[in-house]
């Protein structure tokens, strides 16, 4: 029977000894850690470099934090899933982790199993909250949902709806151009207007609201 590979990590964390202890605890439970950041800067580069199934991601960091490192890696690596694990539990904190593309949430008190379960999990592609958490996202997201500036709905124009189905075809901007005929600076344009009308900051949570809102079926056409 052949070997089964084994899941891949990249910790990100900006405490050395922390860091350190949690690559030993996850290699002893049979994951193996591709490499290691300490602030939310390298990440991307890194990511794109070792392709790791999941990064465990740290939040607070100096020069770029775990969330805004989080929206570039589903923007450039949709296929790379992110586990934050925190200090913090302000819902606010667990909110912008979700909404920014992250796939599970954990308290740096949790236990190994609990860190081991939920890599394991969204490196196969599920998503999971702590009961708890799910409760706090919830709780944020009715409040996102009545302020002011996200109760303003803006529907999409006719070229930004044909832009975001050729981005959940999972083309990048410079084919998107060529196939419409139109310049790459132009679909940069619209797709930051996408973003803003949409209420996100990245391509995976565009085409998840696209899809929420009925503006993308779900079995787009190839």
């Amino acid at each position: 029977m052949p070997r089964q590979e084994s899941t891949t990590v990249l910790l990100v964390d900006d405490h050395d000894l922390l860091r350190r202890g949690i690559k030993t605890m996850l290699e002893s439970e049979g994951l193996e850690v591709v490499g290691e950041a300490s602030d939310g800067r390298d990440v991307l580069a890194l990511v794109e470099e070792l392709l790791p199934d999941v990064v465990l991601m740290d939040v607070v960091m100096p020069h770029k934090d775990g969330i805004e490192a989080t929206r570039e890696i589903k923007d450039s690596v949709p296929s790379t899933g992110v586990v934050v694990l925190s200090g913090h539990d302000d819902q606010h904190f667990v909110f912008d982790a979700v909404k920014a593309g992250a796939s599970g949430y954990l308290l740096k008190t949790a236990e190994l199993d609990e860190v081991v379960a939920m890599v394991r999990a969204v490196a196969s592609g599920q998503g999971r909250l702590d009961p708890v958490f799910a409760v706090k996202v919830l709780s944020e997201f009715q409040s996102y949902k009545t302020s002011e500036v996200a109760g303003v709905y803006q529907e999409l124009t006719p070229r930004e709806c044909e832009i975001l189905k050729l981005m959940s075809e999972g083309l990048p901007n410079k084919t998107i151009a060529a196939r419409l005929s139109i310049s790459e600076r132009t679909v940069t344009t619209h797709v930051a207007n996408i973003y803003s009308k949409l209420h996100v900051n990245n391509r995976v949570s565009a085409i998840q609201e696209g899809m929420r809102r009925r503006i993308l079926s779900f079995n787009q056409p190839a």
